[in-house]
């Protein structure tokens, strides 16, 4: 099948563009044109992907504080939201622009232009995020641009960028160490290895004993491994025809639970690690596989992704307790200590009963698969310069839960099994979703003046299938569920040039989120709108932005308190409103960069929920985990090599149930800084230290019970640049 997609796709190429490789095949456009979102055509002359306040990190942004969790790294960004939740990275919660920040589901991650979660029609919140060691880069999009993109489009998506082969020689070496018992190792290079060929390869290795502290043992530490490998070759000597070959994979074991603590032990014993979570442990393995073929010439180009992603994980942690009043779960017992006080003292392991800790194996294996053909094509009309892009997008994944409890007994301070469970007891199905996406955009440039306009459709058919619990050979009757989605999507956007230096610009766009299998629930839509100004050149932009949902999607799953069943459902109407500022300026050896983040996001529709983190609303009740205010302040100094860096983040009060009248989660200060050095352009030391003043305020109250920020980080990293 592979074969055929790529001869068509060849075919389909030499029609196109026959006409224009004869006469442009001079041209050899860099390859990451082909796999970015926002970057421009220089060899075309202007910016052809206007999206009005994108967002791109740098590789020198991405790794100047050393830091390995992507929270960290894009929680200071405007109009970009984060809730940390291992302290490691190991898991991303990212929000934008007043979507909510659970298990970025509300968001499309991409990898080189290509979706990169592990299920994200039928399971857009499964657990796996790409380690962010390896990107060169990440784009941020927001506003109409993420038509591009999809499925999710109200808030926007970010596409993180691996290294592009450039055909020179490159191998870095580093290492890491730090408290806690961090460690980190990596190889990240380039060999070229014929006239038109070369590989390119990352391995990253990293690890840490824990911040916890679990009964006097050091609890919530992790293993990483992470790589890929990209084979790359050209068909000619102009680079028209170019092929690569990457695969990756990765492999993680960690002692990381959903259980957390009561609001005091949150506040007066950060660093708690509870005794029902010594067992707790992800076990998860993913292997990459993607073949892409790119046809460059002067006007455009055409490429064709062809991919697979596997994960397996099982995570294997505490679900419930029975104390003698029945199985209760850890969220209901974190809820209400006093109503389960007997629980609770044993979840602490201080009770002498014979309580009984139910731990669930949340076996899963998630499989994404499709083919991706996108092309883009510029011409001159008269005095108008005209952009022409489109996409199709072929898509499967599935989710397949093969689920069961064990049971324990705490024996001589440790959890000993008092019987197994049987597979598929709690949880044997399997969601899966097909989908087909195409998108056309078209850009027009005269003068001054930009307009650009595009529709994205989605069509999308998503099922369960339900097998018996007993039926672990699933050999017997299923229940099965189908919910279809065909949706429009359009978006329009126009920019002016004022000056050299000046640009505002607008747009419009259709916000969507995909309704699962459960027949009835409708998808979530919304308005976006956004204006602003901003200069070319250097980080100056102002811009506000509004989004006005007809219904929000809510979740009934763990990781937000709910009972775990997964499936979506309708709930009001809202509106998510603010503005986002970004200032930076560059004095002698000092550059000084301001950004800040305004957001008022509320229901504007009275409704009962039985989703946790909403309950019954009434108007103007705020959307959880969105602060009102958030900012950054960053200084950097540089001078005869070294770089001293200071960062400070700040974040607004929180709320982790939208009806409830308290801001039970604070406002924070935390304050991040770096100093670096190259000797000889070959040697670095970096020293980092994150939350240099270990303000270890509260961040969730989800999935069960109160956490807290990770702890001051102190590491400490030699590189080498071998070639």
């Amino acid at each position: 099948m592979r074969e055929i997609f790529i001869i068509c796709s060849l075919l389909t190429t030499s029609v196109l563009f026959a006409e224009e490789s004869v006469k442009k095949d001079s041209i050899a456009p860099v390859e990451i044109e082909s796999v970015t979102i926002l970057a421009p055509r220089k060899d075309v002359g202007h910016i052809v992907h206007l999206s009005g306040s994108e967002i791109l990190l740098t590789s020198d942004d991405l790794r100047k504080f050393h830091q390995a969790d992507g929270n960290q790294m894009l929680q200071s960004l405007p109009g970009v939201y984060t809730q940390q939740e291992d302290g490691w990275g190991l898991r991303l919660n990212v929000g934008l622009r007043g979507t909510g920040v659970l298990r970025s589901s509300r968001v499309t991650l991409m990898e080189d232009g290509v979706l990169a979660s592990p299920a994200p029609y039928s399971s857009p919140s499964a657990y796996y995020t790409p380690p962010f060691w390896k990107f060169q880069s990440i784009e941020i999009l927001k506003g109409s641009a993420q038509l591009l993109a999809g499925p999710q489009t109200t808030g926007g998506a970010i596409n993180m960028l691996t290294p592009v082969l450039d055909e020179k020689n490159d191998l870095l070496v580093n290492y890491s160490y730090g408290n806690y018992g961090q460690n980190r190792f990596g190889v990240l290079g380039e060999l070229k290895v014929a006239k038109r060929t070369s590989i390119g390869f990352g391995l990253n290795r990293s690890g840490a004993l824990g911040f916890k502290n679990t009964g006097g043992q050091v609890g919530g530490g992790y293993r990483l491994t992470d790589g890929y490998l990209k084979l790359g070759h050209h068909l000619d000597n102009k680079d028209i025809h170019h092929l690569e070959l990457m695969i990756g994979g990765t492999d993680e074991l960690s002692n990381q639970t959903y259980l957390g603590t009561t609001f005091n032990d949150a506040q007066n014993n950060p660093e708690v690690m509870y005794f029902g979570a010594k067992n707790d442990t992800m076990d998860l393995s993913r292997w990459l596989t993607r073949f892409s073929y790119t046809y460059n010439i002067k006007p455009g180009w055409f490429r064709i992704d062809v991919y697979q992603q596997n994960v397996s994980r099982n995570w294997y942690k505490l679900d419930k307790i029975n104390a003698g009043n029945g199985s209760v779960g850890i969220a209901s017992i974190l809820m209400d200590p006093l109503k389960y006080s007997s629980e609770l003292i044993a979840v602490k392991g201080e009770g002498i009963g014979d309580a009984i800790f139910n731990i669930k194996a949340n076996n899963r294996v998630y499989t994404s698969r499709g083919i991706q053909f996108r092309g883009q094509y510029t011409h001159d009309l008269k005095s108008l310069k005209v952009t022409h892009e489109a996409g199709l997008r072929l898509h499967f994944d599935s989710e397949d839960r093969f689920q069961w409890s064990d049971e324990y007994i705490k024996s001589n301070n440790e959890l000993e099994l008092k019987s197994k469970g049987i597979p598929g007891v709690a949880g044997n199905r399997i969601d899966e979703a097909s989908a087909r996406s195409v998108y056309y955009r078209n850009t027009w440039r005269s003068g001054a003046w930009t307009l650009q306009g595009g529709i994205r459709l989605e069509h999308i058919i998503a099922q369960r299938i339900d097998f018996a619990t007993t039926d672990i050979n699933r050999e017997g009757d299923i229940k099965l569920r189908q919910n279809e989605t065909l949706e429009w999507l359009p978006g329009f956007s126009v920019n002016r040039t004022l000056s050299q230096s000046w640009i505002v610009f607008g747009g419009l766009h259709k916000g969507f989120s995909p309704a699962g299998s459960k027949p009835g629930v409708l998808p979530e839509e919304s308005l976006n709108a956004e204006a602003g100004i901003k200069h070319h050149s250097i980080p100056l932009q102002f811009t506000v932005f509004r989004s006005i949902y007809s219904r929000l999607l809510g979740s009934d799953a763990a990781a937000s308190g709910g009972t775990g069943e997964g499936s979506l459902y309708n709930g009001g109407a809202a509106i998510a409103e603010g503005f986002e500022i970004r200032l930076g300026q560059k004095i002698k050896n000092f550059t000084v960069e301001l950004s800040g983040t305004y957001t008022s996001a509320y229901f504007t529709e009275s409704f009962k929920s039985e989703f946790e983190e909403w309950g019954d609303i009434e108007v103007g009740d705020v959307l959880p985990y969105i602060p009102l205010i958030q900012g950054m302040l960053k200084i950097d100094y540089q001078i005869k090599g070294w770089q001293l860096s200071s960062q400070t983040v700040y974040g607004g009060e929180r709320k982790s149930v939208s009806s409830q009248d308290h801001w039970d989660l604070p406002a924070s200060w935390v304050q991040n800084i770096a100093i670096g050095k190259w000797f000889k352009k070959k040697y670095q030391c970096t020293l980092a230290v994150q939350n240099l003043f270990n303000t270890q305020h509260i961040i969730a109250a989800r999935p069960a019970g109160y956490r807290t920020y990770t702890p001051r980080m102190l590491m400490l990293k030699f590189g080498y640049q071998i070639l």
